[in-house]
């Protein structure tokens, strides 16, 4: 695996593989990669990774709480739960093809009719929202089974003694769930922002020239023979990650002995 890498790194070095085997930083320009985009693109995908991983936890988190909690319509949670891993059976291209198929037309016409349904989503189509929003759903089934796995493990005991002394659950899940699920919840984050800034299949569909995402523009740079330049966008997105990766690792470290101390008191 660490060959795999240095060989990626390495390529990124290289004045022009295989003839030119010196090494120069030129191609880390981003302002002349993807006509100019590469810059650009590295900033929009950090914007669309932040804001799904912000938006993505906190929707993953509040529907696996109202599943495991909610003692009320047990076939509406059948119904929720079957919709939340349903994404992992389906694959990132069948997604992004569905969002054009809804998103893209400005009317749906009904069938046997003259008439049509004027569709009042399609304003989404060609934004930065419909990438964070299809992320969600792409990669909602393991942030989900993750916050659900966190929730049963947690005493049932507070939600008893909650509902009589007749606290409002809002309270119970801000000042005990969450706290007490904050390993989760990182996890999560980290789960959500590192899978925006590599997806490819389903975002592939979306894009414009001003949403372009990075992991897109690589394989825009590639197509056009620029090897190298591919290669250093890669190994930028993948520092991103690993940076990623470790401040969760030091903050998980710290919430964990904050929790641990919690506990014992």
């Amino acid at each position: 695996m660490i060959a795999f890498f240095g060989v990626s790194l390495f390529g990124s070095l290289v004045t022009s593989w295989p003839y030119n085997l010196s090494l120069t930083l030129k191609h880390y320009d981003f302002s002349k990669v993807g006509a100019g985009s590469g810059l650009a693109s590295i900033r929009q995908s950090l914007k669309v990774s932040v804001l799904t991983a912000l938006l993505g936890t906190a929707i993953a988190f509040t529907v696996a709480y109202l599943i495991e909690n909610l003692k009320v319509f047990p076939k509406l949670r059948r119904g929720m739960y079957l919709f939340s891993i349903m994404p992992n059976a389906v694959p990132g291209t069948v997604i992004g093809l569905a969002y054009i198929l809804f998103f893209n037309p400005k009317t749906f016409p009904i069938p046997g009719t003259k008439l049509a349904l004027v569709n009042s989503f399609q304003f989404l189509y060609g934004t930065t929202a419909i990438l964070v929003i299809v992320n969600i759903i792409h990669y909602f089934s393991v942030p989900f089974v993750t916050a659900s796995t966190a929730l049963k493990r947690l005493d049932q005991e507070f939600e008893t003694v909650s509902e009589s002394l007749s606290v409002p659950f809002y309270k119970t899940f801000f000042r005990i769930t969450v706290p007490m699920s904050v390993s989760a919840l990182l996890e999560m984050l980290a789960y959500y922002f590192m899978n925006s800034m590599i997806t490819v299949s389903a975002v592939i569909f979306l894009y414009t020239p001003a949403t372009r995402l990075a992991s897109v523009v690589i394989l825009n740079v590639k197509g056009a023979g620029d090897d190298a330049e591919a290669a250093a966008l890669c190994m930028v997105i993948m520092g991103i990650n690993i940076i990623v990766r470790l401040i969760y690792e030091a903050v998980h470290a710290r919430t964990a002995k904050r929790t641990d101390a919690w506990l014992k008191r």
